[in-house]
């Protein structure tokens, strides 16, 4: 069945249920719907024909104008469909989360992924156009911007208690373009539900456990970097509980190529060329994007896809369900990746090189003065983070508008005559977020090549396991 026939299909049957309640109802209540029955006829069927079915493997596309059919209420307006909600506590979620450390935590991540798992089970709650999360209480009748905003300001507030006041400006700003009455105090109550049985459902996932690490002395064992002196990152974090994943080593990574391989020499003599501080190799180009990319896709993904949601005056429903699998494909990613890093425990390339005379390989020569462009950070280098972070959140996008879309982009680590970056689909933009770490120095190709198949493969398992599309259809979740 083509999406034309679908929503046609859907009609008749919506139609047909309409008339079949109005017969049951009683003979002097036939000729009139209360506007509460107003409100749920036009909801629903504003999301129904605005939220066309997907074919497996391929992108949902908008119809935004089809949002217009909430005019058949006085109680719904076009607006109440439209994205801006979601884009806005997307905003200040991750200005929130940044301010407070810089993403250098999982802190933030995990509440980006439940704040938007619980506005996307709200919205579900009210029309069940998806799968919910952790929010199975059944239907309910209710205001759906009160109830977005009251979910996301609930899950905020009890990571950020700190920020009551923002947070309390934020909910009442979106609460005062909602309408006094019952289904403003319903979309509250269900705001309110929603956060709960998502924060209840992530109590304990373990995603603030520090855990231990010792150093090991075989050659190719990850070695402390300048300027850490021994520190290292949460490796009790590669234990936290996934929020699709069923264990954080589902896809866990192959070893790296061992130290005395050909495969090993050619990475080494790449990142050695290419990722050093004063490189004769590395382009201009190169050294730029390097730096561009530097920003955590937390920031730079998020921000895109508040443009695309924004230029492309997405539907409600849709972008809660796209930003929610951003949040969850991301946060999985790093509990993905923190198992391979502190299971494979493999240096980086500035211990590699200025201790190549230990690795028995012909290919190899040590420089004890090597420096990577920027410094390291403070864990094991297989596989990259920011790869699979890329791969993944990248590919939310690709299975939501297609992976073929042109666009432009900022960071905000973007160095001078650089303040954009185009790209003509979102894989290659994951490519070269991948690349940019061997630019940097940071790793050796085969963990950026391991990070982006590793972010690919969560992204799938998440469209295909999680909030998937309802009514039999075989969308992606």
């Amino acid at each position: 069945m083509n999406a034309a026939r679908a929503v046609v299909f859907r009609a008749v049957v919506f139609r047909a249920v309409l008339v079949r309640a109005a017969v049951c109802r009683p003979p002097e209540r036939r000729h009139s719907i209360p506007a509460y029955g107003r409100f749920a006829v036009a909801l629903t069927l504003a999301v129904m024909l605005a939220t066309p079915p997907a074919r497996a493997g391929q992108p949902q596309r908008d119809q935004p104008e089809l949002a217009d059919a909430a005019s058949l209420s006085p109680g719904v307006r076009a607006s109440d469909l439209g994205a801006e909600v979601i884009v806005s506590w997307n905003s200040l979620a991750h200005d929130i989360a940044f301010a407070e450390d810089q993403f250098l935590t999982f802190k933030g991540q995990r509440a980006l992924a439940v704040m938007h798992l619980a506005m996307h089970d709200a919205l579900n709650a009210i029309v069940p156009i998806y799968e919910t999360y952790a929010f199975h209480e059944g239907r309910r009748l209710a205001h759906p911007i009160a109830a977005t905003a009251q979910a996301a300001h609930d899950v905020l507030l009890s990571q950020y208690p700190d920020q009551r006041a923002a947070l309390g400006d934020q909910l009442s700003r979106w609460l005062s373009h909602v309408p006094n009455g019952a289904l403003r105090d319903r979309g509250v109550a269900l705001g309110r539900a929603a956060a709960a049985a998502v924060l209840a459902q992530r109590g304990g996932d373990g995603w603030d456990f520090a855990g231990t690490y010792t150093f090991g002395d075989d050659v190719g064992q990850y070695q402390t970097t300048p300027p850490w002196n021994g520190f290292v990152a949460q490796p009790g974090f590669r234990f936290a509980k996934p929020f699709v994943l069923e264990t954080p080593d589902q896809f866990r990574p192959s070893p790296a190529p061992a130290s005395k391989t050909k495969a090993y020499a050619r990475a080494f003599r790449e990142v050695k060329e290419y990722g050093a501080a004063a490189s004769a190799h590395r382009t201009e180009e190169q050294t730029g994007y390097a730096i561009w990319w530097m920003e955590f896709a937390e920031g730079s993904v998020n921000r895109l896809a508040r443009q695309f949601v924004t230029e492309r005056q997405m539907h409600l429903w849709r972008a809660a369900r796209m930003f929610a699998h951003i949040g969850v494909v991301l946060y999985d990613a790093y509990v993905a990746t923190w198992d391979a890093k502190y299971v494979h425990d493999h240096w980086r390339p500035y211990t590699a090189i200025r201790s190549a005379q230990l690795d028995d390989n012909p290919n190899t020569t040590p420089d004890a003065s090597w420096e990577s462009l920027r410094p390291a950070p403070p864990f094991p280098e297989y596989s990259s983070a920011h790869a699979a972070a890329c791969a993944g959140s990248f590919g939310v996008l690709a299975q939501t508008l297609g992976d073929r879309v042109p666009f432009t982009m900022e960071t905000t680590t973007a160095p001078p005559g650089m303040p954009v970056r185009s790209f003509d689909s979102f894989s290659a933009a994951a490519a070269e977020c991948a690349d940019s770490r061997v630019r940097l120095g940071w790793h050796f190709r085969y963990a950026t090549e391991a990070g982006l198949v590793l972010g690919q493969r969560i992204a799938r398992y998440v469209s295909r396991h999680a909030l998937r599309a309802r009514h039999g259809e075989a969308g992606s979740r």
